[in-house]
């Protein structure tokens, strides 16, 4: 999982939250689960419509 994206989310979270001292451990366990849920639900999902259209696109199809 990027790294990236869970710190910026647990940021948006401590935000949320007042920005409460303290509680760093517990901003980015709770990213990291949201996160992990998320791409989780996407994978179940599948791909995304434009997303088919763009993998086709590059790898040359329709050529």
């Amino acid at each position: 999982m990027d790294e990236h994206r869970i710190r910026h989310r647990a940021y948006e979270i401590w935000e949320q939250e007042g920005r409460p001292e303290g509680r760093r451990a517990e901003h980015w366990e709770r990213a990291r689960r949201e996160l992990q849920k998320e791409d989780e639900r996407a994978k179940e999902q599948g791909p995304e419509p434009r997303d088919l259209a763009r993998a086709s696109a590059d790898s040359g199809a329709g050529i």
